[in-house]
């Protein structure tokens, strides 16, 4: 038997990838870091790419939210963590204050070591989404409606099906837990170097090497909180809650910091 198809059975025989997948040589944990490298080109092109590349980002936050009916069986589904999370209601009250917690951390942070500076990933959080020039058209309440609701629900379902689905099993079954968080965490990080650390103007791309490492770093530790919280119920569910809670937290922040 292959590699592929021992790391794409269940203990009990049953498949995880459905068959057109099951039946290439392509082992679980590669096909994983194939799908990473599409989906983070996809969106780096969306955001450095040309104006109307753009709309391409919501259309790759929905990419992820198909991969489960894409790639995997009902099977799989279960032993990637779509399942009713143990004990539902503190469950996903834990999840929603660990990730809310995070977001305020990460906000503090930024804050503490840079200030109003552009080394600070809050102030380049509030310029990528054009906040000063769209306040003048639209009233406080209703920006933050447009900017929140997306960030509480495009990419918090579709990375935490991407990474505490896919990428932490695939690892997880190939290697042990220490792989599946920490090599989970830095392409978490790593994903989202668009958003502070890697920038571009008409003179070429740019980086911040010490602020642009440090979020690095404090989105792998934030990674590494949705993942106790998928471990904790066996669930993504509890992932998305606490990802969605830490994009509120870390928005509302700068909304109250930044905006007026």
């Amino acid at each position: 038997m292959s590699t592929a198809s021992i790391q794409s059975r269940l203990p009990d025989g049953a498949v995880l990838l459905r068959p057109l997948w099951s039946r290439t040589a392509i082992p679980l944990w590669l096909l994983s870091l194939l799908l990473l490298a599409l989906l983070a080109s996809v969106r780096y092109y969306a955001v450095f790419g040309p104006p109307q590349a753009r709309t391409l980002f919501p259309l790759h936050c929905l990419l992820m939210w198909a991969l489960p009916w894409l790639f995997l069986t009902s099977h799989g589904c279960r032993e990637f963590g779509f399942r009713k999370p143990r004990i539902v209601f503190s469950s996903l009250a834990f999840s929603a204050i660990a990730g809310a917690a995070c977001g305020i951390a990460v906000f503090a942070l930024g804050f503490v070591l840079f200030g109003n500076s552009p080394d600070n990933w809050c102030v380049s959080i509030r310029d990528s989404f054009q906040i000063d020039q769209l306040r003048t058209h639209m009233s406080k309440a209703a920006l933050f409606a447009v900017i929140v609701l997306p960030a509480m629900i495009l990419t918090p379902i579709g990375e935490e099906i991407l990474f505490r689905g896919f990428i932490q099993q695939a690892f997880l079954r190939r290697w042990n837990i220490f792989a599946a968080v920490y090599g989970n965490g830095l392409a978490f990080g790593l994903m989202h170097l668009h958003v502070h650390g890697l920038w571009r103007d008409a003179a070429g791309f740019h980086f911040h090497l010490v602020s642009g490492v440090l979020m690095v770093l404090a989105l792998s530790a934030v990674s590494s909180v949705f993942t106790a919280c998928r471990i904790r119920t066996g669930s993504l569910y509890s992932a998305m809650v606490a990802h969605a809670a830490c994009n509120l937290a870390l928005l509302s922040a700068i909304f109250a910091r930044y905006v007026h």
